[in-house]
């Protein structure tokens, strides 16, 4: 019932197409042997019988999997997407039923930029499996804790906007700081006392002073709302996903709109503390700095910088009004009007103190990338641009990283036509990321009770880096609780499962405000593939028509499919409306667009 459009151009396959398939059946082949050495059966983590204290959070138990689902809905093995399912209830019950740290399913009370590293896997779980009652229900469920609701999980304060404490989860707001959080935050940095409230560098060796430590914290740090609760956005966009219910759309309208205010009000620089009255500085005798991960912190405004991204891209996905990208554009301005030069570079300042601006260092390039992505406009690009001169070799490298340390400048290159050879070094480099850590982990002998927390993430196989940016045209999505930002997204019309089907490759070479060029490569010399191309990650966008050679098809809706005869390639150019649909998880035959109602 589709568009469709063929091809029966012959190929002569582009390295870039063998090396993207190779690499997929790589994944696949590595995801079992991470597993079987991992897990228990069931599911659950071979791992501690203790819960080793407040110092380390859930989220480091499901980060060993986060990326497990988005894999499956980009093209992974069956394989990958049905262990992606068992490893979330099974960790999940790991952490509830053995450590305690979860009630309802959902994280008992923790902070919002370490939950945002949670729930990332549970936000790609839709876009493997939109049909999953289960995970609909929970998705319903924790949003709903942020609601209002539930009267036994008060964590929103409707009239003033805010999120009533930095910590929160499926038992309420947290006001009565953990001991072990106050040790990690105070030493690690993380937030301060405010103004006037001075205590010895060595405090937490004395049970006195820690007792008063304890107290000044709970009342300064503990009450009120903090930037890194617009985390709670895309969790509130993946029950609007499965739904279409649009109270969780008026609730992000509603509570991104507040920090919008904030800004304003403020100056235009974001304040980083808000009090129980809604009021900025109101535990910090006025000062809008130095509350919890914000401007006096000890990663400065990168933290914030995550939230105000995955907040502005989930209130642009369910509303498609593009001035919630202000939110994060104004704080980058922010940033780049106090910046100066050093030895022909960009540094800006990542904190604010009672001393002013300071810590100068080149501006990360992760938000900036995210916004243009999302707004495509002249200036935001130019702001790349900026942030470029003095340091142009490193938009042109391409190397073997973990997901924390994103990077998608060198993508940003390709699409400007500056390295045409992207699409091979990154696929290689990631080729070899998914070897090493197989290889860490066939050599293994730690015993797997006593692993550092962090091991798992570190040899997880599942690499997702160059799929994303070659087939999607989009930029990774923010570790820190981002959705996928993908410009177009794939289904296999014969498997009807989400992703690339077998033997196909696929690369965007081109986005524009309106349109999306895109390469299709069928590798198998004797059965025809048939793909189902979709306008973004969640059918958000439209597109016009669809040319190939001389062929123009009128589309007109989210999707179209392609059929490749065997051993053949097609270029697409898509026109392409962009933020003019109802977002959901559905996929294209599902009746109605939304899975669930």
């Amino acid at each position: 019932m589709l568009p469709t459009i063929a091809s029966s151009t012959p190929t002569q396959p582009p390295a870039w197409a063998v090396l993207e398939r190779r690499l997929i059946d790589a994944i696949d082949e590595a995801a079992p042997i991470f597993l079987e050495k991992y897990t228990r059966p069931g599911g659950a983590l071979i791992w501690r019988e203790d819960y080793p204290g407040d110092g380390v959070w859930a989220d480091d138990l499901y980060e060993a999997f986060f990326n497990w689902p988005h894999y499956y809905a980009l093209g992974g093995s069956a394989y990958t997407g049905k262990m992606a399912v068992q490893e979330w209830n099974a960790v999940t019950r790991q952490i509830e039923y053995d450590y305690g740290r979860a009630h309802r399913e959902f994280i008992s009370d923790d902070d919002w930029f370490h939950n945002s590293e949670n729930y990332i896997y549970f936000y790609h779980l839709g876009m493997a499996d939109a049909t999953n009652a289960e995970m609909m229900r929970r998705a319903r469920r924790f949003a709903g804790f942020y609601l209002g609701e539930d009267s036994a999980v008060p964590n929103y304060d409707r009239q003033h906007r805010l999120v009533r404490s930095p910590f929160s989860g499926s038992r309420g707001p947290l006001f009565n700081a953990r001991r072990d959080d106050v040790t990690y935050n105070l030493i690690y940095g993380h937030t301060t006392l405010g103004p006037g409230y001075d205590y010895p560098e060595n405090w937490h060796e004395d049970e006195a002073w820690c007792e008063r430590v304890h107290a000044r914290f709970n009342e300064v740090v503990m009450q009120g709302d903090v930037p890194v609760n617009l985390g709670i956005a895309p969790l509130m966009a993946s029950a609007f996903l499965y739904t279409g219910d649009k109270k969780y759309r008026a609730w992000i309208e509603e509570y991104v709109g507040a920090w919008l205010e904030r800004i304003a009000a403020n100056g235009g620089i974001l304040p980083d503390n808000v009090g129980p009255r809604g009021i900025v500085g109101e535990m910090r005798q006025g000062q809008w700095w130095g509350g919890f991960y914000g401007w006096t912190a000890r990663y400065g405004h990168n933290m914030m910088t995550s939230a105000l991204t995955i907040a502005a891209e989930a209130a642009l996905l369910v509303t498609g009004e593009v001035r919630y990208l202000d939110l994060l554009r104004s704080q980058l301005d922010v940033l780049l009007e106090r910046g100066r030069e050093e030895e022909g570079r960009l540094v800006v300042p990542y904190k604010y103190t009672d001393a002013g601006w300071g810590d100068y260092q080149p501006m990360r390039t992760l938000a900036p990338v995210h916004l243009w992505a999302a707004s495509m406009a002249a200036d935001d690009w130019a702001r790349l641009e900026m942030l470029r001169r003095g340091c142009e070799e490193e938009f042109d490298q391409v190397t073997q990283r973990g997901p924390r340390a994103l990077d998608d400048r060198a993508w940003t290159r390709f699409l400007a036509g500056d390295f045409p050879t992207y699409p091979e070094q990154i696929l290689q480099a990631n080729y070899r990321e998914v070897c090493a850590r197989t290889a860490k982990v066939l050599a293994d002998e730690q015993e797997l009770k006593e692993l550092d927390v962090h091991w798992w993430q570190q040899v997880n196989p599942v690499i997702t880096e160059g799929l994303v940016h070659l087939t999607t045209g989009g930029p990774q999505e923010i570790y820190w609780g981002g959705l996928a930002q993908g410009r177009v997204r794939y289904f296999d019309a014969a498997g009807q499962r989400p992703g690339l089907p077998p033997d196909v490759a696929a690369l965007v070479t081109h986005l524009g405000a309106e349109q999306v060029d895109l390469v299709l490569v069928n590798l198998n010399p004797a059965q025809p593939r048939e793909v189902v191309v979709g306008a973004g990650s969640f059918a958000e966008h439209s597109f016009t028509t669809v040319r190939a050679g001389a062929e123009n098809l009128p589309v007109d809706g989210g999707y179209f499919t392609v059929r490749l005869g065997p051993g053949t390639q097609i270029e697409l150019c898509a026109g392409m409306k962009r933020y003019c649909n109802q977002p959901t998880y559905a996929f294209p035959w599902h009746e109605g667009g939304i899975p669930f109602r």
